[in-house]
C-alpha cells in the first residue's frame, strides 16, 4: 500500500526550528506544527489589536517520510488518498427543508428543472452547506425568502446563499472582494440555470443598477467584519439581516453593532453563533 510514514514528537516551541532541520536532514518531505491534543489553537486575526497572544509553550511536530527513518518514538502510517474521491465521499447532500437541498453534481440524477435543488461544486469557494455557519444562513434564507423579493448575499463566496434565494424565487445579488469567489459564484449560477448577479464591488459601492435596499440580507462573515459593516448592512436591509460566521465569544460585537434592530434568532452551535435581526420598525 502506498502512503507516508508519519513521525510525531512533543517538544518545547523554542526547539521546533532545530528539530525541524534535523528531521529534514533525515529525509522528511514535509513538516507540520500543531497544538497538543486537548489544547485549543491561539489564533490572531488581522483585526485584533494589542500585544501578541501568548502561544502554548509545548507543541506537537509531525514529519512525513517516504521510508521510515531510524528515530525512536511515535510512528503511524497514512495511506495515500485520492483527494477528489475523498471529496465526493465526504460531501453529502444537505437537506435544509422540503423545498431546499444543497447537492453536488455527482449526487444526481435530478429533475430537469432542479426543483428545490442548488448544485455546488465543492472546493471552488467557501460555502457548500456543509459548515454549521452556512447551514444557519441557508435556514434563514429558507425561512424568510419571499418570491419576487430581493436578496443580498454579502461576502458571497461560492454564491450558495444567493442561489438558494434565487431557487426560492427571489431576485438575488451577491458581492465578494475576492474575484475568484465571484467567478465561482457566476459559474454556479450557470450550472443551476439561475439568474443571480455577482460583483467584486464593496458593500458601500454596489453597482448602480442594483437595488438600493433588499428584502433579505445575509452575511456569513467574522464578527469583527460584521461589526465594521454594520452601518452599511442596516442601510441595505429593508427586511431581516441574517448573520453567521460569528465566533460565540465575540457575538456581542454584532449584537451591539446591529442592536437598533430587534433580534429574531440568537442561536449558538458549538463555537459559532447565528443571529437574525428584524426588519426596521414600520417596514412592510
Amino acid at each position: 500500500m502506498r502512503g507516508w510514514h508519519v513521525y510525531e514528537i512533543e517538544l518545547a516551541r523554542r526547539e521546533v526550528p532545530e528539530q525541524s532541520r534535523r528531521l529534514l536532514a533525515l529525509g522528511a518531505t514535509g513538516l507540520q506544527e500543531d497544538v497538543l491534543p486537548g489544547t485549543k489553537p491561539v489564533l490572531r486575526q488581522p483585526w485584533d489589536v494589542g500585544p501578541p497572544l501568548r502561544q502554548p509553550r509545548r507543541v506537537l511536530l509531525r514529519a512525513w517520510f517516504e521510508t521510515r527513518a531510524d528515530l525512536p518514538g511515535a510512528w503511524s502510517f497514512q495511506p495515500e488518498e485520492d483527494w477528489n474521491e475523498g471529496w465526493k465521499q465526504h460531501f453529502q447532500p444537505v437537506v435544509i427543508s422540503e423545498r431546499l437541498t444543497i447537492a453536488a453534481p455527482w449526487h444526481g440524477p435530478f429533475p430537469e428543472d432542479l426543483h428545490g435543488v442548488v448544485l455546488i461544486e465543492p472546493g471552488n469557494a467557501f460555502g457548500t452547506g456543509d459548515h454549521v455557519t452556512t447551514r444557519a444562513c441557508l435556514r434563514a434564507v429558507d425561512r424568510y425568502a419571499q418570491p419576487g423579493g430581493t436578496l443580498l448575499d454579502v461576502g458571497c463566496g461560492s454564491g450558495i446563499l444567493a442561489l438558494a434565494g434565487a431557487r426560492l424565487g427571489m431576485r438575488a445579488y451577491g458581492n465578494d472582494l475576492d474575484g475568484d469567489a465571484v467567478h465561482a459564484a457566476q459559474a454556479a449560477a450557470g450550472l443551476n440555470g439561475l439568474d443571480a448577479e455577482f460583483s467584486t464591488a464593496p458593500l458601500g459601492a454596489l453597482p448602480a443598477d442594483w437595488p438600493v435596499t433588499y428584502d433579505l440580507v445575509v452575511a456569513n462573515l467574522y464578527a469583527e467584519v460584521l461589526a465594521n459593516l454594520a452601518p452599511l448592512l442596516l442601510a441595505a436591509a429593508a427586511g431581516p439581516i441574517a448573520c453567521a460566521g460569528i465566533l460565540a465569544d465575540r457575538a456581542d460585537l454584532v449584537r451591539i453593532a446591529l442592536g437598533v434592530r430587534p433580534i429574531l434568532v440568537d442561536e449558538t452551535d458549538g463555537d459559532w453563533t447565528h443571529l437574525v435581526f428584524d426588519a426596521p420598525r414600520g417596514a412592510g
